[in-house]
């Protein structure tokens, strides 16, 4: 398990290797949250978590958030920080996906995770 420093220092380091026009508009910035976060609208016996969200505020604006203790409880079974720096690489563009949609007008990747989600809600 890595700590909440070094999670914020890759998460950092890989938002670094992107073109800065992917954060136009993301006034927020990307954040990392020590909590973790359940998903509430699956069947209350599975713990699905949230990794991260991309959140749009009508006043505050826009920003990405990483949930850490969600990482943690996802991926207690990782040993290296290189695999942690590929799932939070992952997290990071699938928010940063909804960002450049959103701006765009397009709620495909919003509707795809809709779709997943279903999936768990459906009877065993």
């Amino acid at each position: 398990m890595i700590s909440i420093e070094r999670f914020s220092i890759i998460l950092d380091e890989q938002a670094a290797l992107l073109p800065d026009e992917i954060f136009k508009n993301l006034n927020l910035g990307v954040i990392v949250s020590v909590k973790s976060k359940r998903e509430h609208r699956v069947r209350p016996n599975l713990p699905v978590y949230i990794l991260g969200e991309y959140r749009v505020h009508p006043v505050m604006g826009r920003g990405v958030v990483l949930y850490y203790g969600s990482f943690c409880e996802v991926f207690s079974w990782m040993q290296s920080e290189e695999e942690f720096r590929i799932e939070i690489d992952k997290v990071l563009k699938h928010e940063l996906t909804h960002h450049l949609e959103s701006q765009a007008g397009n709620r495909e990747l919003e509707m795809e995770d809709a779709i997943r989600l279903k999936r768990f809600n459906r009877p065993d």
